[in-house]
Formats: structure tokens, C-alpha cells, sequence
């Protein structure tokens, strides 16, 4: 077991129980350490639904283009959204995500 404080305990999302680490225990994140992280607005891109009714979504906290590439079944990503009060971001905004990720990956923005 690690001694790590910033390893939470299990969540449940949609039914389904997942893990911070393997053995799902551990002391809880301090809470002065996650005001700031709590406060910051959460973003949602989804960017296609695979077979089976899975979601597939980019989700980011504070700055869009810094992002996770996630993928849920459906009920799950509604229930992750609810529960985060997401914001999902429309065409032009995820234009801008993709402008910025060429930008980085390629040395140049392009049209």
C-alpha cells in the first residue's frame, strides 16, 4: 500500500466502481489542496460514440486544450457530466483545441 495522500478512495460512476490505485484505499486528497482545482470550470468535447453506445470525450479542467482523451458508456458519461456541471464545448471552440494541439505538434498554427 502507498503512504501517497493524494490517492483517494474507490468512486462510483453509473454503477461502475473504479480505482485510484490498485488497492482502492488510501488517505483522501487534502482539502486545501483541491480548493483551487474545485473552483476551476470543467470542459467537455465529445468526439465520437463507439460501437455499444460508448462516448468517446475529451475532458479538461480549467484550460480546454489541456485535456484527457476518456471514453464511457453513455449513462456514465451523462452521469459524469451531471455530477461535474461540465461545460461542452461547441465546433468553433473545439476548432481552437485542435489549432492549438497542430500548433504544438507541428511547430505552426495552421489555417
Amino acid at each position: 500500500m502507498t503512504e501517497n495522500p493524494e490517492i483517494s478512495q474507490a468512486v462510483m460512476a453509473a454503477g461502475i466502481r473504479t480505482n485510484y490505485h490498485d488497492l482502492g484505499q488510501g488517505a483522501g486528497m487534502r482539502e486545501n489542496r483541491l480548493t483551487a482545482l474545485n473552483e476551476q470550470t470543467r470542459f467537455v468535447r465529445v468526439t465520437g460514440e463507439a460501437r455499444g453506445g460508448f462516448i468517446e470525450f475529451q475532458c479538461s479542467i480549467g484550460d480546454p486544450t489541456l485535456y484527457l482523451e476518456m471514453i464511457l458508456p453513455k449513462p456514465a458519461f451523462e452521469e459524469f457530466c451531471g455530477t461535474n456541471q461540465v461545460v461542452h464545448l461547441n465546433a468553433e471552440q473545439g476548432r481552437m483545441v485542435d489549432a492549438d494541439y497542430a500548433k504544438w505538434r507541428d511547430g505552426e498554427t495552421r489555417p
